[in-house]
């Protein structure tokens, strides 16, 4: 994603709000330390997401999306 992407900061803007409010989810649920914990995971999924998308596609054994020969 280059960062002239159309919609790049609205979608980069619409995960710091879902990061902010499982935090505060959390917090009030389970406390501070777990707070960050499930901020820090809900980061660590967003960023995992995006490596998934730039990583290159491998084939499939055998060749075909079946997996068979």
């Amino acid at each position: 994603m280059s960062p002239d992407a159309p919609g790049l900061w609205a979608r980069v803007l619409v995960r710091a709000l879902v990061v902010v409010a499982a935090g505060v989810m959390a917090l009030g649920f389970l406390g501070p330390g777990e707070a960050v914990l499930v901020a820090g995971l809900t980061v660590l999924t967003y960023v995992l997401l995006w490596l998934r998308g730039r990583a290159p596609a491998r084939a499939t054994r055998g060749g075909n999306a079946e997996g068979g020969d």
